[in-house]
């Protein structure tokens, strides 16, 4: 099994600011810069009394940041805060937590035309998010196909 594989970077951002009036889960955004943002309280695993919210780049904006993540970690971050507020149109508020990471090797926009790996010779399979895709279930997907490998 030999594939080209091309994987994408993230830059994500977690902020706290005070509470809003904003009765919203997440937003996915037209952008070239910020992809995504997601209400963590509204997943009612967190008990605060300000807002969560976790702040998604595009692959395509952090392929070209990610090398000097660590470095631009606050340009970085305020550049993606300043997006959010600008696209939802939440008034700016004071920042009350900034974490940042970034993951250079985060994803496989193209997922590849096997979900797993078996090799029954050597009884030795690997399955993995980047096999088919770019999003969070596609780690379970992979899994649960080379389970049914496995069992065959």
């Amino acid at each position: 099994m030999k594939q080209n594989i091309k994987m994408d970077a993230n830059i994500t951002v977690m902020i706290e600011i005070k509470k809003t009036n904003k009765n919203v889960s997440s937003y996915l955004f037209n952008d070239k810069i910020l992809g995504w943002a997601a209400k963590e309280n509204s997943k009612k695993r967190f008990k605060s009394k300000n807002d969560l919210w976790t702040l998604q780049s595009t692959n395509l904006w952090a392929n070209k940041k990610i090398n000097k993540n660590k470095e631009n970690n606050e340009k970085n971050s305020k550049i993606l805060i300043d997006r959010f507020f600008k696209l939802t149109g939440i008034k700016k508020t004071k920042i009350l937590t900034i974490l940042n990471h970034g993951w250079k090797y985060s994803s496989n926009s193209r997922p590849l035309k096997t979900k797993s790996y078996w090799n029954t010779k050597l009884n030795l399979g690997v399955c993995a998010d980047w096999f088919v895709g770019p999003r969070v279930e596609a780690g379970w997907i992979s899994a649960n196909d080379l389970f049914k490998k496995i069992n065959n």
